[in-house]
């Protein structure tokens, strides 16, 4: 009953059990994002943007990657935003970096407005994926990249290998086939993937023209 309750707000954290899981999402994410991150080159400067920014990590990380340039993170539990905010304290305060309430489907930001836009483990949640990944392209500028990570990475062979998590939260794995497939419907261009199948991990790259 418990593990039922903490995976149910895996998908918009609230309440006791939300707090819980973003608790449990800042480290149990910790590794993965670090493995994605060391495949990306972050100029100084750069303006970042982190999709589902849950409890905050990803966005400090960023601020210590960016030098002289700033870290947006959007969320829409408000419960995540409020636990961001407390996590990136110290960067909010010296304008280094910024957490609003919103959603991947319509983001508060001017068109070509980042160099570089993250998102850990929340594509499976995005209601429109094809359309989602088209309105990260318009915030991205050109020349700027879009980084996708997944710990639910299927194979041809391993097709049920995430079958209980997906039921559970009625979400569905990804593979690189189709990641890429998207990516390319989207508009993006010089797609690189990594992955390491043996934890299922999975890190897609692309750029917008």
């Amino acid at each position: 009953m418990k593990y039922h309750k903490l995976t149910e707000n895996a998908v918009k954290p609230q309440g006791f059990w939300g707090r819980l899981m973003i608790r449990s999402m800042n480290k149990g994410h910790n590794e993965l994002t670090d493995w994605a991150l060391s495949y990306l080159n972050i100029e100084n400067g750069c303006r970042a943007l982190d999709i589902g920014c849950g409890g905050g990590k990803t966005v400090g990380k960023l601020c210590g990657m960016v030098g002289s340039g700033k870290v947006y993170g959007i969320d829409y539990s408000e419960l995540c935003v409020k636990k961001s905010i407390k996590h990136n304290h110290k960067n909010i305060l010296c304008g280094k970096a910024e957490i609003t309430q919103a959603s991947v489907s319509q983001l508060p930001f001017p068109d070509d407005s980042f160099n570089l836009v993250t998102a850990v483990e929340t594509y499976y949640f995005w209601p429109d994926k094809l359309r989602d990944l088209m309105e990260i392209h318009r915030v991205l500028r050109s020349g700027g990249k879009l980084l996708l990570v997944f710990e639910m990475m299927k194979t041809e062979e391993t097709p049920d290998r995430w079958k209980a998590v997906e039921e559970r939260l009625n979400i569905k794995s990804v593979s690189k086939n189709e990641i890429n497939e998207m990516l390319l419907r989207a508009g993006y261009q010089n797609i690189r993937l990594h992955s390491r199948s043996e934890t299922g991990r999975l890190c897609a790259i692309a750029e917008k023209e």
